[in-house]
């Protein structure tokens, strides 16, 4: 059973996304030539920033690794991600995910588990790839980032399975 299996919140259910690509996920659970790593985007010093700032963050993947998907932490009022727009180029093959810039919105797979009437636990489930992207060449992806309107935090969590040597 792959570890994405065990969240309260994702059943298989008709027309149900994550069950179903976590079928695919799952026998690389049990291969021990990988380990989950995570990888943030952008770094600490650029991730504050300003109305309609923009950012290019370079991340350095070990090449052989799957990126299985994407983190991206939301507020647990409004159960909405930071306002912002994200490119990602994977540089080795020269090729961008999306055809133009995608709002954060899209990446964002926010699942808040209510207990009780007093307590919410503000959990994150990764919107995952519908394939793993394999890293390859030098393992080289470049992250872009255009800020909203307001001043704000920005951060975007890669979940990758790294290769084990």
């Amino acid at each position: 059973m792959s570890p994405l299996s065990l969240d309260q919140l994702t059943r298989d259910t008709w027309g149900s996304y994550d069950p179903l690509v976590i079928a695919q996920l799952a026998p690389l659970a049990g291969l021990t030539c990988y380990q989950p790593k995570f990888y943030k985007s952008p770094d600490s010093v650029d991730e504050l920033m300003s109305a309609g700032q923009y950012v290019q963050h370079g991340l350095k993947l070990t090449p052989g690794s799957l990126i299985f998907g994407t983190y991206l932490p939301c507020n647990p009022a409004t159960l909405l991600p930071p306002n912002f727009n994200v490119q990602i180029t994977d540089t080795s093959l020269d090729l961008e995910w999306f055809d133009e810039s995608v709002p954060s919105l899209f990446l964002a797979n926010y699942k808040p588990v209510n207990l009780d009437a007093y307590a919410e636990i503000a959990g994150s489930f990764p919107s995952l790839l519908n394939c793993c992207w394999p890293v390859v060449g030098n393992g080289l992806i470049m992250v872009e980032f255009w800020n909203g309107p307001t001043a704000q935090r920005v951060e975007l969590v890669f979940g990758v399975l790294e290769v084990v040597e």
